[in-house]
């Protein structure tokens, strides 16, 4: 089974990146340098692929990553829908190597939905990546209800992607790179619970969402208010997945045992977390008891399915 890494990053080439922050240690800033560059070619992508021996890497760039005033300012509609075209253009000129995720504005309502249906219909895109939140309105209120009914209705998975929120500032200050990757899960995780809260994942049929694995903390929470039944469902009702970031095996371990191995997928988090080389891949998924079959899953049989198509009978 090839190895698909489901959580993969891009930049476009005339995007102008922020530097990194001064409180990042010198080695991350200087990493970071390099990764831009990496990010601005597809090619290069792939050259770290194969280094890494990662068959096909599932590439996004959510919208609060792309535009710094994404919390304050109206949607980006028309920048977006020109990214979406050059990552469709990127993937069709790397055939098995390159899949990609459009770029939504969840929050823009009818908007956002239009823009699902170009992205899948006419680019031929096989899923979409949105923010969890913005401007501390999550995932799940009422204006992001048409993107997410579009993609249950196409078929097409939906990544939900950590964001900042107005604490972070205080996060970092307090806690450093841990206090701001922590408050991401936060967002990231209150999103899914945002989605149960208000009964979105049983009002709307073939909806399938990804979350990475700094939301992990919604799940102990989701156990303890008796809704965990649901998000490891046999008959489909809530489709919910987990990526792998980081690849701690512990979490690994932790994340097979609520969702089962079916709902859990290889995600590096590219190139800012640890890549999924096939020496961290094996052993965090040997470290965490997986058997054999269930590894060739999470490593890339479960992405494969969730990427394929699956249309809803009725309109939406």
């Amino acid at each position: 089974m090839p190895a698909i890494d489901i959580h993969a990053h891009y930049y476009e080439p005339i995007q102008q990146v922020a530097p990194a922050p001064g409180w990042w240690p010198e080695e991350r800033r200087a990493e970071h340098a390099r990764s831009v560059d990496v990010l601005k070619s597809f090619d290069r992508i792939i050259e770290v692929a194969d280094e890494a021996k990662v068959d096909t890497r599932v590439l996004s760039l959510p919208a609060a990553s792309r535009f710094a005033d994404f919390d304050t300012t109206p949607p980006h509609l028309d920048e977006i829908s020109t990214l979406n075209e050059y990552l469709a253009d990127g993937v069709r000129s790397h055939p098995g190597r390159l899949l990609g995720l459009a770029t939504i504005d969840a929050f823009a309502g009818e908007d956002g939905a239009a823009e699902v249906r170009r992205a899948v219909d006419e680019l031929g895109l096989p899923g979409i990546v949105v923010d969890s939140g913005k401007a501390d309105v999550f995932l799940g209120a009422p204006e992001t209800v048409p993107t997410l009914q579009e993609a249950a209705h196409l078929g097409i998975p939906v990544f939900v992607h950590p964001t900042g929120t107005s604490l972070t500032p205080t996060l970092i200050e307090q806690a450093g790179q841990l206090g701001s990757s922590y408050g991401r899960g936060l967002a990231n995780g209150v999103a899914l619970l945002s989605l149960i809260h208000r009964g979105l994942l049983d009002d709307i049929p073939n909806l399938r969402v990804v979350f990475t694995t700094l939301g992990i903390g919604s799940l102990g929470i989701a156990g303890t208010w008796r809704a965990r039944g649901g998000l490891a469902a046999e008959d489909g009702r809530w489709q919910v997945y987990f990526d792998t970031m980081g690849f701690d095996a512990q979490n690994i371990a932790y994340l097979v045992s609520v969702l089962g191995a079916r709902r859990v997928l290889l995600g590096s988090d590219f190139p800012h977390q640890v890549d999924a080389t096939e020496e961290r891949v094996a052993a965090a998924l040997t470290g965490a008891g997986i058997s054999p079959a269930d590894q060739e899953l999470i490593r890339g049989g479960n992405a494969a399915e969730l990427l394929t198509r699956q249309p809803a009978a009725q309109p939406a």
